[in-house]
């Protein structure tokens, strides 16, 4: 600084005065709401992040003086942007299954669900497949065969 070797404040400090020819920096703590994470020579802390008010996003780690706010994909969705320090900047919903599949991998905090189809002879509201129920099995014929949701039997019976 102007010719001089200053040194630099602490994380979670801010430059309250630059050095000069007879004195060293001196450094101030970051105020409510901001942060260094690096040794620095700045004159204002950063803005601590505010997670997305947008419902995807909350906070894992509150900001600091030293650190910046980690934001983190709520329950029920996954990060698809994050940046250098971890914190999620971007979530997405986890997919759904339709009826007909089953869930092969459940959604984390960086993957979404997986989806596979159910196997012949078998149906799924979009979770797991089962095995459908043989009309005569039950005493009953089958009046329409068994489909990716439902079967009916004889008397009008809709099973499963």
């Amino acid at each position: 600084m102007n010719g001089l070797c200053c040194s630099m404040c602490a994380p979670g400090n801010r430059v309250y005065w630059h050095c000069f020819e007879d004195a060293s920096t001196t450094c101030a703590p970051c105020p409510a709401s901001t942060y260094t994470d690096e040794p620095n020579r700045l004159t204002t802390c950063l803005p601590c992040t505010v997670c997305e008010e947008n419902q995807t996003l909350g906070v894992k780690k509150a900001c600091t003086q030293s650190s910046n706010t980690v934001c983190g994909p709520l329950k029920g969705f996954y990060c698809i942007n994050q940046n250098q320090k971890g914190s999620c900047r971007l979530a997405l919903k986890h997919s759904t299954c339709s009826p007909g599949q089953y869930i092969s991998e459940t959604g984390t905090e960086f993957s979404d669900t997986v989806c596979d189809d159910c196997p012949t002879g078998s149906y799924s509201d979009g979770t797991l497949c089962k095995l459908h129920t043989k009309c005569e099995s039950l005493g009953k014929t089958t009046v329409k065969a068994g489909t990716e949701t439902s079967a009916e039997c004889s008397n009008g019976d809709v099973i499963q």
